[in-house]
């Protein structure tokens, strides 16, 4: 994508805009850079962290001065990425083009969510216990699976690193978590990622509202009368996913 000036006007004219406007100035920027530019997809990072302050502070569920700090260190992440643009930034690439492994025999699902979203990861777990035990599936929990004295983070990479899919649990939790840098770095990747919406949260603009969701037709387990209806509809739809 050709800028469409040079790049020290480009950089100029975002600093300006960010005194004012901070969205403004992460959407100019995503709009600027190639989809599979690295430093777009800090800029979606970003707009993630802003969507989850301005509902914070929407929801008066944080102190004025937490909310200061927190605008303020999205601000300097912003001028930090903008000081840093270079011309091959606006250029593409093949980075993520690339085609995806296949599927193995017995998919490795690695499951993905908040700390706080422990109980939606149990129940979710004792669904696909009969497909675990049939060996139809492979699973590995990022919170739970992780032996005494592992690195956390590390460990899931490694689990990561030959996972068919990603399970990622959406909650409002998951989105100010440090989980959603690494799904979002998978997003980049890539890698075969599932959202399940546990309960209604705005991803919007994160990448992952583009991939298809469960349960089936948009739903949040939330929304199902019974929650066993909903892991059930989850399970259903995975079962279609398993080598035939």
């Amino acid at each position: 994508m050709p800028i469409p000036k040079p790049l020290a006007e480009i950089k100029n004219d975002l600093q300006m805009l960010l005194v004012d406007d901070l969205e403004k100035t992460i959407s100019t920027l995503q709009g600027m850079l190639p989809e599979e530019s690295e430093k777009r997809r800090q800029t979606i990072l970003l707009q993630g962290r802003l969507n989850t302050t301005d509902k914070d502070r929407r929801n008066q569920v944080a102190l004025e001065d937490h909310l200061t700090i927190a605008y303020n260190q999205i601000r300097s992440a912003l001028l930090d990425l903008i000081v840093d643009l270079a011309e091959k930034d606006f250029e593409p690439s093949a980075a993520g083009q690339g085609g995806q492994a296949s599927v193995s025999a017995v998919p490795k699902f690695v499951i993905i969510y908040a700390e706080e979203d422990a109980d939606y990861s149990k129940m979710l777990n004792k669904h696909l216990n009969v497909l675990k035990f049939t060996k139809k599936i492979r699973v590995y929990d990022v919170n739970k699976d992780v032996k005494a004295g592992e690195d956390v983070a590390a460990r899931a990479a490694e689990e990561m690193a030959d996972a068919d899919y990603l399970v990622a649990l959406i909650t409002v939790d998951l989105m100010g978590s440090e989980w959603f840098g690494v799904l979002y770095d998978a997003i980049g990747e890539g890698r075969r990622i599932i959202p399940v919406r546990m309960e209604q949260a705005d991803f919007e603009g994160t990448g992952l509202e583009k991939l298809r969701s469960l349960p089936s037709m948009n739903r949040a387990v939330s929304q199902f009368k019974s929650p066993d209806d909903a892991y059930m509809d989850i399970v259903t739809e995975l079962r279609k996913l398993l080598p035939k």
